[in-house]
């Protein structure tokens, strides 16, 4: 459509939307804690580029909010692609049991309800407010592939997530999935204790969910990201999830986590699953993933 054959109003209307869009983004772009879904994105979207990628986001650009200058500085490359495929390969494998319910916390410039395929399932995206007022003027044109997508807006360790959920039309007696993709670091450990006692009321039997952490001496000495502090670090995550509900939850060291190029999959060595006791008063990054089968 061209512009010229718009009428004034019309091209007026287009130009006041245009305006308030970027007062959206600058805003988002003031606040640090949304801004580090910007890096997170511009990774996706340079792994897309790869003649070999094995996650495929034509959205990712679109959704650097014209932070094109990250695609030059993106985050680390492996871990963003590795935990991106980890949460496409969760979302599968629940799909393939019959699970019709993803909940990504912390979703920032999450596209998955636009490029995988799943036209029978709803997407709940939850994250702040600020974010959610710059990622949706970018994505109005954009069909959607899946059932229906709910935005729910809050600051998740502080938000009533169940109240907020249930009242999109999340069914807490459905199987879910649940995505806490670079999330887990920037809530306080009473906020994750809360949260996680949370998603185990909301969990049916069949659920799974997964998330990238630290170990409490790491974040101890002092971890953040574009900026922005991590508040919590746990050496017990398995735990944490065995107490709310999953009985089957596992920590890896994340170097013991891969992608093979090859079969656009993730593989994991069984050497770098650890315990607790392992954990304790050592440094290290962590994929942890957990299920309730009971």
């Amino acid at each position: 459509l061209c512009l010229n054959s718009l009428s004034r109003p019309a091209r007026m209307h287009r130009a006041l939307l245009a305006v308030l869009c970027e007062l959206s983004m600058a805003q988002t772009l003031r606040d640090p804690h949304a801004y580090t879904a910007l890096p997170i994105a511009a990774a996706r979207a340079v792994e897309a580029s790869r003649h070999d990628a094995v996650v495929s986001d034509p959205l990712a650009r679109k959704l650097l909010a014209g932070e094109n200058h990250l695609m030059k500085n993106s985050a680390n490359l492996e871990h963003m692609t590795k935990r991106a495929l980890l949460g496409d390969e969760l979302v599968l494998e629940g799909h393939g049991r019959g699970v019709r319910q993803v909940v990504s916390l912390g979703a920032g410039m999450d596209s998955r309800a636009f490029r995988m395929g799943l036209f029978d399932t709803t997407f709940f995206e939850v994250d702040r407010k600020q974010l959610f007022e710059a990622k949706e003027p970018l994505i109005s044109d954009v069909p959607l592939q899946c059932e229906r997508r709910q935005v729910v807006a809050g600051n998740l360790g502080k938000m009533d997530l169940v109240a907020e959920l249930e009242r999109a039309g999340f069914d807490r007696f459905r199987p879910s999935v649940w995505l806490l993709e670079g999330l887990v670091p920037y809530i306080t450990r009473d906020g994750m204790e809360r949260l996680a006692v949370e998603i185990g009321r909301l969990a049916a039997p069949g659920s799974s969910l997964w998330h990238d952490c630290f170990t409490e001496t790491s974040v101890r000495k002092g971890m953040g990201f574009y900026g922005v502090k991590y508040e919590s670090g746990f050496d017990d995550y398995d735990e944490l999830w065995h107490e709310n509900g999953f009985n089957h939850a596992e920590m890896i060291l994340a170097e013991g986590v891969w992608v093979d190029r090859y079969r656009k999959a993730t593989e994991v060595d069984a050497r770098y699953r650890v315990t607790s006791g392992y954990l304790r008063g050592r440094q290290g990054a962590l994929i942890v993933r957990a299920w309730k089968t009971e």
